[in-house]
């Protein structure tokens, strides 16, 4: 397009023809100019419209990154409360079996009464040959 208006606007040498065509000439680059400046307008729209929509999609999506961002907040929360539960019961289940020990360890008997209870079973324990009956009584 360019080029023919250049060819256009641009005399040859010789064009004897050009004060004949001058008024066809012009009104012909003035068409060509007006059609650019539409081409140039439509185009211009076309990128206002794509650049509105755009726009709206942007803020659509800021939105919805938002909402995502509250939510993963919200569920961090959550975890961190449970952590926070499940510790302290670990806690106090920690101080329960401690205690529970302690308690085992002090009604213990003392390894004296061990002893005594350890010798005293070794003399009740029956002897190899008495837990068998006699042969031949039957």
């Amino acid at each position: 397009m360019i080029e023919g208006l250049s060819s256009i606007m641009t005399p040859r040498s010789g064009d004897q023809g050009l004060a004949d065509g001058s008024d066809e000439t012009v009104e012909s680059v003035a068409l060509a100019g007006a059609a650019a400046i539409q081409r140039l307008i439509a185009d211009r729209d076309n990128l206002r419209n794509h650049a509105n929509v755009q726009q709206r999609d942007l803020v659509a999506l800021n939105a919805i990154n938002e909402d995502l961002r509250r939510r993963l907040a919200l569920i961090r929360h959550h975890y961190v409360e449970l952590g926070t539960k499940i510790l302290t019961q670990l806690e106090q289940f920690d101080q329960a079996t401690r205690d529970a020990m302690h308690d085992i360890q002090s009604a213990a008997p003392s390894s004296s009464e061990d002893a005594n209870l350890v010798a005293l079973a070794h003399r009740l324990k029956p002897s190899p040959g008495a837990s068998r009956p006699a042969r031949g009584t039957a």
